[in-house]
């Protein structure tokens, strides 16, 4: 699908200018890996920045994913050049050699959800690290998904911790916003994708929209359950004693009979 029309899309030297302002972005590497470079200053098509050193070469190729009006778009670019900066970080010259609409699937449509969930800030333009953003989220896929807050501050490029507790239990992911936008005075709705969501977070996650697309195993009526139980225990006493039962009570008030005849008798 696409989600950005052609004639809309920003050119090389303007997709230059977003990798500045975004200033961290994943991407994709030519040798199958997702990295994180850090961009400082852009003339036309070209960037420069820094990226991690064993992880980075002259000549590689990348792509990553931006947003633009709202929308999401696919950058590519080329490392011209790469040298020793530190022992963990590399110089970088990148040229910007595409830009398109991202066209990305979604293996699941987003679901209606109304949930509590947090923003917690890692690299953002006007919010300071580690800073949490309370948020409602009010749609849901594997992909990403949108969210309602009242917080201003919130940038298209900004990357973010998602937190949310469900009946599940609790997803985590590593998120960056892509849309941003005033509904009405201090109410605005955000869009984010997943950069990446651990094991046991998709394990969850994949429970929720499992749930929200009613294809979950409806859950057990632990009122029902206890009704039934209760009820089960409550003919269970009302059986009929078995013989050796009947025998023992007999025998007991027989010997609970005579004990005042033997008292008058005395």
């Amino acid at each position: 699908m696409i989600d950005t029309p052609p004639n809309n899309l920003p050119t090389p030297a303007e997709a230059a200018a977003l990798l500045v302002e975004a200033s961290a972005i994943d991407v994709d590497t030519d040798r199958g890996e997702t990295i994180e470079i850090w961009t400082i200053a852009s003339e036309g098509d070209i960037v420069t920045g820094s990226g991690p050193r064993l992880a980075v070469a002259g000549g590689m190729s990348i792509s990553c994913r931006l947003a633009h009006g709202g929308r999401p778009i696919q950058v590519d670019a080329v490392i011209d050049e790469a040298e020793f900066r530190s022992q963990a970080r590399a110089s970088l010259v990148l040229r910007v050699v595409g830009v398109a609409a991202h066209g990305y699937r979604r293996r699941t449509e987003r679901l209606a959800v109304s949930s509590a969930a947090s923003l917690r800030a890692l690299i953002c333009d006007r919010i300071v690290p580690a800073e949490v953003v309370p948020v409602t989220l009010t749609d849901l896929s594997d992909a990403g998904c949108s969210m309602s807050l009242t917080d201003n501050r919130l940038r298209e490029g900004d990357r973010m911790t998602l937190t949310a507790r469900f009946l599940e239990g609790e997803i985590t992911a590593d998120a960056r916003i892509v849309r941003v936008q005033e509904v009405s005075p201090d109410v605005y709705t955000a869009g984010c994708y997943f950069i990446s969501v651990p094991a046991a977070g998709q394990v969850v996650l994949d429970r929720v929209l499992a749930r929200l697309g009613g294809n979950a195993r409806p859950a057990t009526d632990l009122g029902a359950l206890r009704g039934d139980l209760g009820e089960a225990a409550a003919n269970s006493l009302k059986s009929s004693a078995g013989p050796a039962d009947d025998a023992y009570w007999t025998f007991a008030k027989r010997s609970a009979a005579r004990i005042p005849q033997a008292r008058r008798a005395v």
